[in-house]
């Protein structure tokens, strides 16, 4: 019989639209060992905040890719990051625990992701309704990087809420998967006994990751005709984009180098009338991609920035996406995401570092990337190709998910 695995994971996506393919590169690989998998996902794109799948009146609309059923659940709409969006995320949440019912199939391990924690509560639930396996992955420390970015009190309903649901999943998931490996004392502190956590971060596909076009065809349709700094990604709060604006315009009266800013998000009308404001030459915004675009995009380009805000919660605990677009990319990486992020720049000697939230100092490290010979920065591309392929191939990081799916069966 074969054994049926689901993800929850309100901002999943398939390779054509912007986002995140972390939940489809996996199930690619489950399938290919011959399991079955479901994705329940948001038919709300949080890149382009539009409806990219018409449910019209249904609860959910079912959709095979590449072997994978993909569950776009019906989620109410939002524009900004505020009382829509939280309740953007209980409407998925309720609507998948519904959807989750009505399937007509069990599962034999639900896997909740956490960009939020409602949605892996719903997986829970539905865990214990439909008697399987829960596994609860933490892609994000809620609610403490909501205490850590905008210093709100233990007491705030919205955290007390998010610490009660925190306590639910880490006292009923029977494993619990960590992107970052600084996430696990965290856990270990809230009860989480070491051997139920498996550190299993975000990666690479290379099948997926492959340019289709030239990067002078690439560089040409997208003007890119300096040296190219790229920001793939959320503008959002988290993401601290103000410090690009700040190094732009430290680096504005020099010609040879431009800022791309590619994604959306709920800060992004005031970035954008800020570089009005300032005049800044340098730096442009494109729309969001399709994530099967991606590459050609960072083939183009000549360095990708990571940014994040200077909040103790992201210090250990994140494993940006982007990171490991630009490593298969063999792009050198710019970084100013304190912690984790910016350890692993350095050991590998993939990029260069700066404090964060300091845009002079980013700007001085974009002058000294720039100033690097050719054969310099093709040394710094290929460590990074070679880190890709050999630590963070999906291929091989799936293995481990595996284990974990199996671990009731040896």
């Amino acid at each position: 019989m074969v054994k049926e695995i689901w993800f929850i994971n309100q901002y999943a996506v398939t390779p054509d639209l912007p986002g995140g393919t972390r939940h489809y590169d996996f199930a690619v690989e489950l399938v290919k060992s011959g399991l079955a998998v479901r994705i329940f996902a948001s038919n709300v794109n949080l890149a382009t905040r539009k409806y990219e799948r018409d449910l019209a009146d249904r609860l959910w609309l079912e959709q095979p890719v590449e072997g994978i059923f993909f569950e776009w659940v019906k989620t109410s709409l939002h524009r900004r990051n505020d009382w829509r969006r939280v309740l953007g995320m209980f409407n998925f949440s309720w609507n998948v625990y519904r959807a989750g019912l009505k399937q007509g199939v069990a599962p034999d391990v639900i896997i909740g992701s956490s960009p939020h924690p409602f949605a892996a509560l719903a997986g829970c639930y539905l865990a214990r309704r439909l008697g399987c396996r829960f596994i609860l992955e933490v892609r994000d420390l809620w609610p403490q990087a909501l205490i850590d970015m905008r210093g709100l009190a233990d007491k705030h309903p919205l955290v007390w809420l998010m610490r009660r649901v925190e306590q639910q999943l880490y006292l009923h998931a029977d494993q619990v998967i960590v992107l970052a490996r600084g996430s696990i004392p965290y856990l270990k502190e809230k009860g989480v006994a070491e051997q139920r956590i498996t550190h299993i971060p975000n990666g690479v596909y290379p099948g997926h990751c492959a340019p289709r076009t030239t990067r002078e065809q690439t560089r040409n349709l997208f003007n890119f005709n300096r040296f190219t700094i790229v920001y793939t990604g959320a503008h959002g709060p988290a993401n601290a984009l103000n410090v690009i604006m700040e190094a732009a315009g430290e680096l504005n009266g020099e010609p040879d180098c431009e800022f791309i800013l590619i994604g959306d998000g709920p800060v992004k009308p005031d970035l954008q009338a800020q570089a009005r404001k300032l005049e800044l030459k340098n730096l442009r915004f494109l729309d969001p991609v399709p994530k099967s675009k991606i590459p050609d995009l960072l083939h183009a380009a000549d360095a990708g920035i990571i940014t994040l805000k200077d909040a103790p919660a992201f210090y250990e605990a994140v494993s940006p996406n982007k990171l490991f677009d630009y490593l298969a990319a063999g792009l050198p990486v710019l970084c100013t995401a304190p912690g984790d992020v910016a350890q692993m720049v350095k050991r590998y000697g993939c990029g260069l570092i700066s404090p964060p939230e300091n845009g002079k100092a980013l700007a001085e490290q974009v002058r000294t990337l720039a100033a690097l010979t050719a054969e310099q920065r093709a040394l710094m591309s290929a460590r990074e190709r070679r880190l890709a392929l050999e630590h963070f191939s999906i291929p091989k990081l799936a293995l481990k998910l595996l284990q974990i799916i199996n671990d009731n069966d040896q």
